[in-house]
C-alpha cells in the first residue's frame, strides 16, 4: 500500500495476495480497526497509525541515534551522505540518513527501497550470507535493475561481486545507481537491540573523486562501523 499511493480497491488487494475477497476483508477490517489502513470511496490507503510502530521501531534501535551522532562529528563524513541500511528481500531498506551536502543524484529518503543488487549496502549485505542463500534469493528474478551501464547485470556478476566483497572487506557501487555517485558499504553486525545485521554507507560524487578523499572517507566509515557495532561513542 505504501507503494501505491491513490489506494487500493479490495478486489485489488486480494488479487495482489492471491487471497479470496472474503479473507481480505477480514484482514482489512482489522488493519482498519486499528487505525492502520483508512477506507474512502471503497479504496484503502495507509493511515497516520502506522507511524505508531515505525516511530516506536525507530526509537528502540539504538543504533540510529548513534549513526547520527558519529557522522555528525566525523571530519569528512559530516559533510557528505551516509546511510543505514537493512535488508529486505532482494531490495534494501533505509532505516536513517546523513545529508551533509546537497543531494546527489541518487540520494535514498528514509523508508526507500532500492535494489540489493546494485548499492553497496545491498552487496555487503548479501555477502554476509552463503552463496546458495544468495542464489536462492535471486533465482528466478528475471532481469535484474539496470539503473547504469555499470549496474550488476546478473546472478553470475553478482555472485562475483559479493565474492570481492568478502575477500575485500567491504562493498563499492562505482556508479551502479548512478554514473556520478560512488558509494562504500559496510556491515554493523547486529548489536544492542537490533534483530539483524544493517549496513552503513557513505556516497560521494564520482566527479571529482581523488584517492586521498577516497581513502579518507573509507577510513572514518571503517571507524564509525567499529563504533556502532560497540555500542558506543568512544572510539
Amino acid at each position: 500500500m505504501a507503494t501505491r499511493p491513490g489506494g487500493w480497491s479490495l478486489t485489488q488487494i486480494a488479487s495482489a495476495l492471491g487471497l479470496a475477497k472474503s479473507s481480505t476483508l477480514t484482514i482489512m477490517t482489522s488493519l482498519e480497526a486499528a487505525g492502520l489502513v483508512a477506507r474512502a470511496d471503497n479504496y484503502y490507503e495507509l493511515d497516520v497509525g502506522v507511524l505508531t510502530p515505525a516511530g516506536g521501531f525507530l526509537k528502540g534501535v539504538d543504533i540510529v541515534s548513534l549513526f547520527k551522532r558519529r557522522i555528525a562529528t566525523s571530519p569528512l563524513l559530516k559533510n557528505e551522505i551516509a546511510h543505514l541500511a537493512v535488508l529486505g528481500g532482494r531490495d534494501v531498506i533505509y532505516i536513517s540518513r546523513h545529508i551533509g551536502r546537497s543531494p546527489l543524484p541518487v540520494t535514498a529518503q528514509v523508508g526507500d527501497r532500492f535494489p540489493a543488487s546494485i548499492t553497496a549496502v545491498g552487496a555487503a549485505l548479501l555477502a554476509q550470507m552463503p552463496d546458495d542463500e544468495v542464489v536462492a534469493l535471486f533465482q528466478g528474478a528475471g532481469e535484474f535493475p539496470q539503473w547504469t551501464s555499470r549496474s550488476t547485470p546478473d546472478l553470475e556478476a553478482l555472485l562475483a561481486k559479493v565474492h570481492h566483497v568478502r575477500e575485500i572487506g567491504y562493498a563499492v557501487d562505482d556508479g551502479e545507481t548512478h554514473p556520478n555517485v560512488f558509494a562504500f558499504g559496510l556491515v554493523v553486525h547486529r548489536v544492542g537491540n537490533f534483530v539483524q545485521d544493517v549496513a552503513i554507507s557513505t556516497s560521494l560524487s564520482r566527479d571529482p573523486l581523488d584517492a586521498e578523499h577516497r581513502d579518507k572517507a573509507l577510513s572514518e566509515l571503517r571507524t564509525i562501523c567499529a563504533a556502532l557495532e560497540m555500542g558506543n561513542d568512544m572510539l
